[in-house]
């Protein structure tokens, strides 16, 4: 079992999309809260990033300071 399929099955502070070949992760909500508790998911996704995916774009937040990540899509890997 990979990294992703681990987050996806135990993971809270996020929404999910998968397909074959790629995920995007995204805040469980629009609050100021919610994003704030997916930065511990995007920083998880950095750490553990090649097993079994690469970070293809982890998307900054253009309304709010602090370089807060609104959005990861990472592409699904072989290994």
């Amino acid at each position: 079992m990979t990294y992703i399929d681990r987050l996806i099955a135990n993971g809270t502070n996020f929404r999910v999309d998968r397909k074959e070949s790629s995920a995007s992760f995204r805040p469980a909500g629009d609050s100021e809260a919610d994003v704030d508790a997916f930065q511990s998911v995007v920083r998880d996704l950095r750490a553990n990033e090649g097993d079994g995916y690469k970070i293809h774009l982890a998307h900054p937040m253009s309304d709010r300071g602090h370089g807060l990540i609104d959005l990861v899509l990472v592409t699904l890997t072989q290994d």
